[in-house]
């Protein structure tokens, strides 16, 4: 029986957060996306990088980054921004970010290509993946063509590959997992993560065993699972 695996693809699998701050400081400012990069704007958008979910998001981390918000008060406040009505201004924003993310690859892909590169842990996954008895599915709320593209250029053929057009119906990860689950008679299942919300939205599933990885995009506060760990752990689930 195979071991089924579901794992996030940014912050897990992929490192794309050059990517993200290109395109939200053009969607936010205005700026060229080959513009040079504000270091010291950039270290505070990675640090923050943890809370985003969707890519309209970004928007509310640049309106706190702008506005000097401290490192105690940004968390709460930017939770107390996410659950308002998203305004004009934000639709607006995420608009741009999706039309100058498919510009980007339509006319300029190689450098978009060149944007986000995979952490060492892909390449020990993508080992495992074509050992028969795991299967690993990939969750991410990307469209899927330039994440299809992504796993063609570095042949990675044994991943099944759940995007934003299957997702976008769900509520989160958690329910998707579940009806996935009951769909295929799947007793049980592990997840790898970097957003503990995904992982905390599990929780009313025991059927869902999640592994909270410790790089990438994790909050903080939490402690995860090393790249080394999650995968000795996986191997002992045979």
């Amino acid at each position: 029986m195979q071991n089924i695996i579901f794992t996030d693809f940014d912050g897990v699998l992929f490192d794309s957060v050059k990517e993200a701050y290109l395109l939200a400081r053009y969607a936010y400012y205005n700026i060229p996306i080959k513009d040079k990069i504000d270091e010291n704007y950039y270290q505070k958008f990675k640090k923050y990088r943890y809370l985003i979910t969707h890519s309209w998001n970004f928007y509310i981390i640049f309106s706190l980054i702008e506005n000097n918000i401290n490192e105690v008060e940004f968390e709460n406040l930017y939770n107390k921004l996410l659950n308002q009505d998203i305004s004009t201004n934000i639709r607006n924003f995420d608009k741009k970010y999706v039309q100058a993310r498919e510009a980007l690859i339509k006319d300029d892909y190689e450098f978009w290509d060149s944007l986000d590169i995979p952490f060492k842990f892909f390449y020990q996954i993508k080992e495992l993946a074509e050992n028969k008895e795991y299967k690993f599915i990939i969750l991410t709320n990307k469209k899927r063509l330039p994440v299809k593209n992504k796993l063609e250029k570095y042949n990675a053929k044994n991943f099944e590959l759940y995007a934003n057009e299957e997702l976008q119906q769900f509520k989160n990860k958690a329910e998707f997992i579940n009806y996935y689950l009951k769909k295929y008679n799947i007793q049980k299942c592990y997840l790898i993560e970097d957003s503990i919300d995904n992982i905390n939205n599990c929780k009313k599933y025991p059927q869902i065993q999640c592994l909270l990885a410790n790089w990438g995009y994790i909050n903080p506060k939490e402690t995860g699972l090393s790249k080394e760990e999650i995968i000795n752990y996986i191997k002992e689930q045979r």
